[in-house]
């Protein structure tokens, strides 16, 4: 579905001429009241559950002066705190939290263990286990783009306008709800009425997309993050390792 489109679908729930509204001659619409309702929904799609359009990869090469900066920009279109993971060279590196970063680097500025963290979107990667000019990819959640122009895809049309699914009517449905609730329709309860039947939409689509993520199975990569919090046993008569959380 592109904008036009979604403009053409918005305009027949909210019983108006789009041509009306494209000449100027409609008393509440204008084109962009259209394209903000349409955004907002798109917006709120878009968050609404980790869809695989959502993600991105980027490659990047470790730059000359990285032995002194430890760090590169944050991708100007993942949004703040998603990166996921990083890989150097193929090799993956494991995040860490901010603080436990520096600390860590604090105590063992020599450390080489393949480590990286994010912070006010840059990313640092620890600087003793990269050499300048490998080449390293991140992976993140992208922002949601604009729709501006007539031939923009929806999201739910990643690539061709002619492969789509229900999740672009559920954004038309979304940016009806957001006119309903505007100062212009001032129709709060059945804006919430249509979002929610929108967002029923969305869950339907989603549910076996969820399961077949479920599905898939980890590999060496463990749900919860823990240190060894006991490191011997409890008492020297017992053998075995219990409650040695000992995880990777």
């Amino acid at each position: 579905m592109e904008l036009s489109e979604a403009q053409t679908a918005l305009c027949g729930k909210l019983n108006i001429s789009l041509t009306s509204v494209t000449a100027g001659t409609n008393s509440l619409f204008s084109v962009s009241d259209l394209n903000d309702y349409i955004n907002d929904g798109a917006k709120q799609a878009w968050d609404y559950k980790p869809w695989t359009f959502t993600e991105k990869t980027y490659m990047f090469i470790i730059p000359s002066n990285f032995a002194t900066t430890d760090y590169v920009d944050y991708p100007n279109t993942f949004e703040d705190e998603s990166a996921v993971r990083l890989a150097v060279n193929g090799v993956e590196f494991v995040k860490k939290n901010w603080a436990d970063y520096q600390k860590w680097f604090s105590d063992y500025p020599t450390d080489a263990s393949k480590f990286w963290t994010e912070h006010e979107r840059f990313v640092f990667i620890n600087a003793n286990a990269v050499t300048a000019g490998q080449e390293a990819d991140i992976s993140g959640k992208l922002r949601c783009p604009v729709l501006a122009n007539a031939t923009d895809l929806l999201p739910f049309s990643p690539q061709l306008d002619t492969q789509e699914n229900s999740g672009n009517v559920a954004i038309v449905h979304l940016a009806y709800a957001h006119a309903l609730q505007s100062e212009k329709k001032k129709n709060p309860a059945a804006a919430a009425a249509v979002e929610k039947d929108a967002l029923a939409m969305l869950g339907i689509l989603w549910a076996p997309m969820g399961e077949r993520k479920a599905e898939k199975a980890a590999q060496n990569r463990p749900f919860f993050n823990s240190g060894d919090m006991f490191p011997q046993n409890r008492r020297s008569p017992y053998d075995g390792n219990i409650g040695n959380f000992t995880l990777p």
